[in-house]
């Protein structure tokens, strides 16, 4: 039998885990035009603002990142302690729909019950009150997901407890998981919309508000203004 979670509570969106899938830093980001070590300094520091933000939002209940990088995974058991809800397990396949399944089978094992956020972990200026907003749109929808700025790619995927169907990524993945019957939740707020793959991505995304770790690294190689974003 099947356990339904309900859409939302009477305290906000219905509790769930997130999923974040990183890539091992040696291959990870490789537009953004930057000397190696620069640049896997700025992924990591992306990949930790997005669980951090993730880790502060009260409807979700833990949060399987998905890496077999020992760096990423050393990192986040530094700043949030295993009883924090924040786990990681080893990637298993190619690619990124193969990470995102690993967490899918993870999430499924630890909490059934739970219905899933898949994150991808470079989101440079999300804050819990954007995953709120995604999770209150997607509430009653089903599966449903965040286009990218440019309304091609997929950011935030939102799937139903124990949901082991396809997904997709890259750069015609928005149309390919609409034809599928996901819900694409284009009022999504900008934040939650705002992916980086090069320079410019992330220029742009200062103008938002880069979390703590992506201020601290890009402030501290002079790359761009870094503006925080609010705690909230």
């Amino acid at each position: 039998m099947t356990t339904i979670t309900p859409a939302t509570t009477e305290h906000g969106p219905a509790p769930v885990l997130a999923v974040v899938p990183v890539k091992r830093l040696a291959r990870a980001k490789t537009r953004l035009t930057l000397p190696e070590r620069m640049r896997e300094s700025v992924a990591l520091a992306v990949a930790l603002d997005t669980v951090a933000a993730l880790v502060d939002t009260p409807a979700v209940r833990g949060v399987l990142v998905v890496s077999s990088d020992a760096v990423v995974a050393a990192r986040l058991a530094a700043l949030h302690p295993r009883a924090a809800g924040v786990r990681v397990v080893a990637e298993a396949g190619v690619g990124l729909r193969a990470a995102v399944h690993t967490g899918l089978l993870a999430a499924r094992s630890w909490r059934p019950d739970l219905g899933v956020v898949v994150v991808p972990g470079d989101l440079p200026c999300l804050r819990p009150t954007d995953v709120v907003e995604v999770l209150d749109l997607a509430a009653g929808r089903g599966r449903s997901f965040v286009p990218d700025r440019s309304a091609t790619g997929t950011t935030l995927l939102a799937l139903p407890p124990a949901w082991l169907g396809p997904t997709y990524y890259g750069a015609d993945s928005a149309q390919r998981h609409a034809d599928d019957g996901v819900f694409p939740l284009a009022l999504a707020p900008t934040r939650a919309r705002h992916d980086l793959d090069t320079l410019a991505d992330l220029r742009s995304a200062a103008d938002l508000g880069l979390g703590v770790h992506t201020a601290g690294v890009v402030g501290a190689l002079g790359l761009v203004g870094v503006p925080l974003h609010e705690s909230a």
